[in-house]
């Protein structure tokens, strides 16, 4: 993957954001393992300001460009950040379907200009 691309901006630099491979890798691997369901359901916890978030991050560009997109059993990265609230059950519904639709098609088109856009909306 070239440094320079990303579908989501990644906040810390490569040279400060160390000590992370073997997470990014597991999650990286047990994604690919989902599309033939061989994951189970999994939870990163942590203290405020460990890196979770970059982690998952990371681990979506990687899905993002790392794999063949004809490939009809690729992993179809999503990423969508919860609102801090949920004032609408509806308006939530529809905001959260938009983005994965956003996101798989993009997957397929492999139109990063326009994936990065529209996630910057978010």
């Amino acid at each position: 993957m070239n440094k320079n691309q990303f579908a989501i901006k990644t906040l810390v630099p490569d040279e400060i954001y160390t000590d992370r491979q073997y997470f990014l890798d597991f999650f990286y691997n047990e994604s690919l393992k989902a599309a033939t369901r061989r994951s189970s359901s999994m939870v990163l916890l942590g203290q405020r300001r460990m890196g979770k978030t970059e982690i998952f991050k990371r681990v979506v560009n990687r899905l993002f460009f790392e794999q063949d997109h004809k490939d009809p059993n690729a992993v179809v990265p999503v990423y969508y950040k919860f609102p801090d609230i949920i004032t609408d059950r509806w308006e939530f519904s529809i905001e959260y379907v938009e983005n994965f639709v956003r996101w798989y098609t993009q997957k397929y088109e492999k139109n990063f200009l326009r994936l990065v856009q529209s996630i910057q909306q978010i």
